[in-house]
């Protein structure tokens, strides 16, 4: 197994949990760190390129909640910031996520292979061009341009997962979104992207 980080967000829009941190801070593999990342504009940005400075991985794996019933693989960073308020109450401070930066990224993961090896398992996935413009969207452009800064880190990815306590048909059943569910699609996710 690769040196890897898998990182969720903090609760957010006044919920107690959030699936997306539910399901890292599941994974207790041997070479596996996990980190919890605020809900706040800037946060990816500081706390990645941090970790990446001081012990880079030689993969990322960063989950976020979305939308109900799909493990979404999102493939485009746009270079954009919604007007939203983070967990303190502030909006962005500029558009850009980066000044510098293109436009949009393309992620460089292979979403095809993953997605394949998601339905295999019986999670209902889809390949996403629309991150949400929120942390979501900067966290996968960070990431992006982490791998581009650091030639250790071979693979990058984020994928959104189903808010915690909704319903996901999973191996054709009508299941909550609980603890069990998002360990076992980590674990999954996890073995999908290090292959």
């Amino acid at each position: 197994m690769p040196h890897t980080l898998i990182t969720g967000f903090t609760p957010f829009d006044g919920r107690e949990v959030n699936a997306s941190w539910v399901a890292a801070s599941s994974v207790t593999r041997k070479g596996v760190d996990r980190l919890e990342i605020p809900v706040l504009w800037g946060e990816p940005m500081k706390v990645l390129q941090r970790y990446c400075h001081e012990r880079c991985p030689q993969m990322i794996i960063s989950l976020g909640e979305g939308r109900e019933g799909w493990f979404d693989i999102e493939t485009i960073a746009l270079n954009n910031r919604k007007e939203r308020p983070d967990n303190e109450g502030c909006l962005p401070q500029g558009k850009p996520i980066s000044g510098d930066g293109p436009g949009s990224i393309s992620a460089s993961i292979n979403a095809g292979f993953v997605q394949r090896g998601l339905t295999v398992r019986g999670y209902p996935s889809r390949i996403s061009s629309e991150a949400g413009q929120f942390l979501c969207e900067e966290i996968l452009f960070v990431l992006e341009q982490l791998k581009d800064s650091h030639h250790q880190l071979d693979k990058v990815l984020f994928c959104h997962v189903p808010p915690y306590g909704t319903t996901v048909h999973i191996k054709g059943q009508v299941k909550s979104c609980n603890k069990n569910i998002l360990a076992e699609f980590a674990n999954a996710l996890l073995d999908i992207t290090s292959s």
